[in-house]
């Protein structure tokens, strides 16, 4: 794996004090990440919800959810000292243990993307961090909402759906829940989201 990339990695998780923090795009971020420099199949990220129950928050590589037979799964904490707000989970289709320096970047991901979460949530005393924590679980809803929408719409996969709302939210500036809420009003202000173009770099 590169070091630049995983140093590259580190400063983008670590980067969570912008005004529009959208915590659905940094989960997924987290995910892909892992996948691309633990050598995984899949990854899955789970959070904590108000009553300590664990939701998918993001996956990336094959689906966790699409019925795959795996030979090993990993799962790391995202804790802080003694709180935990959820788990970094790997899946692989190879058995066998991950190598240990793969282990210790997976629990550095994990911590440093905990420390950022926490970090949002603390970052204003009003309990305004707190609220925008919240609202990245309930965007999650939202999200899956607009998947279903879009499916049926354009006659299209639920992976290339989530696709077309990330792309369209990175270009236009808008959170990704946002913009899910927009497709589930069908808003004429999402009317070009399928006539996106590539992202544009993030860095």
């Amino acid at each position: 794996m590169s070091e630049h990339r995983v140093a590259q990695t580190f400063l983008e998780l670590a980067d969570t004090l912008v005004e529009r923090f959208d915590g659905i795009e940094f989960l997924h971020v987290l995910a892909e990440r892992c996948v691309e420099l633990l050598g995984v199949d899949s990854a899955g990220i789970l959070l904590a919800d108000d009553q300590g129950v664990l939701q998918l928050m993001a996956t990336a590589g094959d689906q966790v959810s699409g019925g795959e037979d795996w030979a090993a799964v990993d799962a790391f904490p995202m804790r802080l000292r003694t709180e935990v707000i959820g788990s970094l989970t790997l899946f692989r289709t190879l058995p066998g243990a991950l190598p240990p320096q793969t282990v210790t970047l997976a629990q550095s991901l994990a911590n440093v993307a905990t420390i950022s979460l926490l970090q949002v949530r603390a970052v204003a005393q009003d309990g305004a961090g707190a609220e925008r924590l919240r609202t990245v679980l309930a965007g999650r809803v939202a999200i899956e909402q607009a998947k279903g929408v879009l499916t049926q719409q354009l006659e299209i996969g639920v992976v290339d759906a989530f696709s077309l709302m990330r792309t369209y939210a990175r270009n236009t500036g808008q959170l990704l829940s946002d913009v899910a809420e927009q497709v589930n009003a069908r808003s004429p202000s999402v009317a070009g989201l399928t006539r996106v173009s590539k992202p544009r770099p993030r860095w």
